[in-house]
């Protein structure tokens, strides 16, 4: 059975929101983005649609390229099956295909950082999102619910191995894992 490797890569951008959250939480990385094709592939999270404008948000595409200044991140690895692989590939087009569905769950973010689990339909958080489509698949088991985890809570999720810390710029500059 062949293996598989997914990214998981952790942020703090800087926004006004993400400084918030830092504020609030105190947590290296304050953002969380899953992706299936390699380090400087597409990833996949819930956060603003438009650059200048926190809301609305949801299900968006982000590109590690566009990033031009230094952003504190970590790039993790998680090695899965081909199986595996292909209910996250699968899961993720199906949600990606009726993006406009899907919505950011302010509430649910702040229900988080009061260890409350809210979960509303078609409604997630970056790291909400990332936890559960790993749980979903079969990817991994997770300490808590999605509901409840934090961007920097899944650096403790047993299998997850850090490929890169540092400047986001300097994913493109590493070699493939």
């Amino acid at each position: 059975m062949s293996e598989r490797t997914i990214y998981i890569l952790l942020t703090r951008s800087g926004t006004w929101f993400s400084r918030l959250i830092h504020f609030a939480t105190r947590d290296n990385y304050t953002h969380a983005s899953i992706g299936l094709d390699g380090p400087d592939g597409p990833f996949y999270s819930f956060a603003r649609k438009y650059r200048y404008l926190a809301l609305p948000a949801g299900l968006v595409e982000e590109q590690v390229t566009v990033y031009r200044r230094a952003v504190p991140c970590c790039l993790y690895e998680l090695k899965v099956g081909e199986e595996t692989y292909l209910r996250l590939r699968q899961k993720l087009r199906s949600m990606y295909a009726q993006r406009e569905e899907y919505h950011y769950s302010v509430l649910g973010a702040f229900a988080c950082y009061f260890n409350l689990s809210l979960q509303r339909r078609h409604h997630y958080f970056c790291s909400q999102f990332v936890a559960g489509l790993l749980e979903d698949c079969g990817a991994v088991e997770l300490p808590k619910p999605p509901t409840l985890l934090r961007p920097a809570d899944l650096c403790g999720v047993k299998g997850l191995r850090p490929v890169h810390q540092g400047a986001l710029e300097g994913i493109l500059t590493q070699p493939a894992a």
